[in-house]
């Protein structure tokens, strides 16, 4: 949970501050990796140098006034700034702060719930947090954005950043952002105390006796010739009475590192320096063991010779984890380098279509179509598209998408009827790791991937109830909380629904919550089926052939104008995915250069007996004659649903679902056939 008080103001906000705001955070992401890679490469005494002029690189580019790192020591309500840059009119703070005392809310805050403070404006501060809006007062703080860095379950550092002379808002890539390079920050300063601390262990080795797993060792520079204790002896790999000289030793040592370790005794002993060398050793079954040696320079009297004393261990473990990590980095490079390569894909796959609709289109009724889809893209507006299966309503939702502002991101879609009904509010909100039996570990709802993009919801009539509620709170006011979590998480997210029922009378039939019908009934979009646009079927059979001609290998150039004209004749009751099998089938099928539909059958079912009607046709017939007798009229008194006793809007709605025009009914006034 984070706690963000930006409610107004701010330049860096990507919605806010256009174009300006944008570059700034998209130049403080690439900054990352730079300093990553300074990091790796410094060393721990200029550790120091490299934290400071990385923050003072983050604070100018981001306009900022000051910022640092701050430590927090276990138990300790004061903190100490680590490292820090100020702008030079601006004032400096103490090297040590009381949080406690100065800013006891944002204390409990970062501290005790390891919740980020981020803070507009001082007048959003609650009214409990009146002693930090003094102390932030006191500083000439406008602006303030603090994240807490955790190593392991506790608190280890603070990141602060502070605007002096305006009011910033915190977008969340900016707090991202901020977030990892702290994290790289004090990752390097953990393992920089790791390293210091294995440099004392390291030098109480060099006064050890004997340890079962490191040896101590004397060298006599002139001679040749080194003491060592037995434990030194196993790790060497000479028996307990041998002699071991650096010739012989050297022997024993890996052809590729003898230089490196003869370089290294010769430049302690002339410089009197501390030597430090890795070297590899072969074992007699083969095995290789990584050994560190470190010495130092001993003179035992004034005109004595030098003697390099020394430890070494097995280094073996070790060398074998950082192979293993450098194994498990070159992999993580690998899958991160074909994502990428196959987001690439799945963009350029998304964008390979006919037209900015991505569905071909010829006829008039889809006209209005395409006309909806330009009205609505670009107002973030809540659309339902409704239509017969497979008539292409997600093809619909995909051009509203990406015609739309938020077409950078990938629209994200679920299908309500595929999955289970315990399972949907999970899919669609996320859960905690052991919110259900079989939750193992904590998942992202597809509401969090949709952030700042659009979310597709495919047949939502077939959305529980239970569901519907929950899905009405996301979208009047875009909150909502993962199953077993009382955290409330805000997104910004455009809903895209469909159906291929009426939504309407769902509604009347107790199936579907009336708010969320309005709520999501904002701009309906009606795609017409296939049969009304009957134009459009040459282009997307031929769209289809080569589609499949790429896939199968085939090339297809004529189609009989018979054959055309049997399909553009059928009535498609599967739309536009029952045109699609058909010619799949027929480029199965066909032999040579012409697509051959011979063999296919695109009549009509028959009734089982010609003289029976089906309910759906004697339903049809009844609307009819009751609309012919009132002379047009539908609703009011003597009008036709006041007849078939009705409420007009269901009649309204049966009558589009059986595709009844007035105007193409002979107005009769003869009741005799009712």
């Amino acid at each position: 949970m984070e706690v963000l008080m930006n409610q107004s103001q701010g330049r860096l906000d990507e919605n806010s501050a256009g174009e300006e705001g944008y570059n700034l955070i998209r130049q403080l992401e690439l900054l990352i990796p730079a300093v990553s890679a300074r990091i790796l490469k410094t060393s721990t005494d200029t550790l120091d140098e490299v934290i400071y002029s990385s923050l003072q690189e983050i604070i100018q580019l981001l306009k900022l006034s000051r910022g640092g790192l701050l430590e927090v020591s276990e138990g300790i309500c004061k903190v100490k700034i680590s490292h820090a840059w100020f702008d030079v009119d601006v004032e400096v703070v103490p090297n040590t702060i009381d949080l406690s005392q100065l800013f006891p809310w944002s204390y409990r805050q970062l501290v005790r719930d390891c919740t980020t403070v981020a803070i507009t404006s001082l007048d959003s501060l609650p009214a409990e947090a009146a002693t930090d809006k003094q102390s932030f007062a006191q500083m000439g703080v406008q602006s303030s954005l603090t994240i807490p860095l955790l190593i392991g379950h506790r608190v280890h550092h603070l990141i602060v950043v502070h605007a002096v002379k305006q009011q910033w808002t915190w977008p969340e890539p900016l707090i991202t952002s901020l977030r990892l390079l702290g994290e790289i920050f004090v990752s390097a300063l953990d393992r920089r105390d790791v390293f210091r601390s294995l440099e004392i262990y390291q030098a109480r080795l060099e006064i050890a006796a004997v340890s079962a797993e490191v040896g101590l060792w004397e060298l006599d520079p002139v001679t040749g010739n080194i003491w060592a204790t037995n434990s030194a002896k196993v790790l060497f790999e000479f028996g307990q009475d041998e002699q071991i000289t650096l010739s012989n030793l050297l022997d024993k040592i890996h052809p590729d590192d003898r230089s490196l370790v003869v370089e290294t005794v010769d430049k302690a002993i002339d410089a009197d320096t501390e030597s430090y060398v890795e070297y590899r050793l072969p074992r007699a079954d083969g095995e290789i063991r990584w050994l560190l040696s470190r010495g130092r320079v001993h003179q035992k009297g004034a005109t004595a010779s030098k003697y390099l004393v020394g430890v070494t261990a097995d280094i073996t473990s070790r060398k074998q984890m950082e192979h293993k990590l450098h194994e498990q980095f070159r992999e993580i490079n690998r899958l991160r380098e074909l994502l990428e390569h196959e987001n690439t894909l799945l963009r350029s796959e998304v964008g390979l279509n006919e037209d900015k609709y991505s569905f071909l289109s010829v006829s008039s009724a889809m006209q209005g179509v395409k006309l909806h889809i330009e009205q609505v893209a670009n107002t973030g507006s809540t659309v339902l598209i409704q239509g017969e299966t497979g008539t292409g309503k997600e093809l619909v939702a995909q051009a509203i998408h990406r015609l739309s502002d938020r077409s950078k991101r990938l629209m994200v879609t679920v299908n309500c009827a595929a999955l289970p009904s315990a399972l949907i509010e999970s899919e669609l909100f996320g859960r905690e790791k052991g919110a259900f039996t079989g939750a193992l570990s904590r998942q992202k709802g597809r509401f969090e991937l949709a952030h700042e993009s659009t979310l597709f919801l495919d047949e939502i009539a077939e959305m529980p109830l239970e569901t519907q509620a929950k899905l009405l709170r996301a979208l009047q006011n875009g909150v909502f909380e993962r199953l077993g979590s009382p955290v409330s998480i805000k997104v910004d997210v455009r809903i895209i629904a469909a159906t291929n029922r009426n939504l309407y009378e769902e509604v009347e039939e107790g199936r579907f919550r009336r708010d969320l019908y309005y709520r999501l009934n904002i701009f309906p979009i009606q795609v017409p089926p296939l049969r009304d646009r009957v134009e459009d079927i040459p282009p997307l059979v031929w769209k289809f052939v080569s589609e499949f001609g790429q896939n199968m290998g085939r090339k297809i150039s004529r189609i009989a104008s018979q054959d055309m004209a049997r399909l553009m004749a059928y009535s498609w009751p599967g739309n536009v995915r029952e045109l699609r099998n058909v010619v799949e089938r027929a480029m199965i099928t066909s032999q040579g250069k012409s697509l051959d539909l011979t063999h296919f059958d695109l009549a009509p079912p028959r009734p089982l007996h010609p003289s029976i009607m089906t309910l759906e046709e004697v339903e049809c017939r009844h609307i009819q004659d009751a609309i012919g007798f009132t002379s047009g009229k539908i609703k009011g008194k003597g009008g036709a649903a006041e007849i078939l006793g009705l409420h007009p809007s269901t009649l309204y709605s049966r009558m589009r679902k059986l595709n009844i025009q007035c105007n193409a009914i002979k107005l009769r006034g003869d009741i005799s056939s009712l």
